[in-house]
């Protein structure tokens, strides 16, 4: 009775132990990529940016000051739809062939996506204080990242 019970347990530590040893899953197909990374630049990023950065904004001149910012649902879902454009383009800009290096473009990249998903939370709240503050950090994150790789897209 003792063999029985001990071939028992060991039987059932042998099994509970196969299930965790099961063939790596097949790794998913490489990505695609469509456009060069300046491409990715002008025809997605720096359109959305700009969306985000002229929405909220105080113009002064001879007539007066004249506070922007988005004042339907429609105005801030466009927001919206920039900064999570914004968001995931950081995380386009770290597929293999498109980022410079491991460190600092990862970085720059992370850095990116997190600013614009502030900028995103603060257009989904409605909050243009919010929204000009991560509008900032963007702009930020694209020169710092320019000022150190710039000349490497324009070759």
């Amino acid at each position: 009775m003792r063999i029985t019970r001990r071939w028992l347990s060991i039987l059932a530590l042998l099994m509970c132990g196969c299930t965790s040893m099961s063939p790596p899953p097949t790794p998913a197909p490489p990505f695609t990529q469509v456009v060069e990374l300046k491409q990715l630049m002008e025809w997605v990023i720096d359109p959305a940016t700009d969306v985000i950065w002229d929405s909220t904004k105080t113009i002064i001149n001879a007539e007066g000051t004249r506070e922007i910012a988005p004042r339907t649902q429609e105005e801030w879902d466009v927001v919206r739809n920039a900064a999570a454009t914004v968001a995931e383009a950081g995380n386009l800009l770290m597929i293999e062939g498109r980022a410079r290096d491991r460190k600092q473009w990862m970085n720059a990249a992370r850095g990116l996506t997190v600013a614009a998903t502030r900028a995103l939370k603060a257009a989904e709240a409605k909050n243009t204080t919010a929204l000009f503050d991560a509008g900032g950090d963007i702009y930020n994150a694209c020169s710092a990242c320019h000022a150190r790789y710039a000349a490497q897209l324009n070759q």
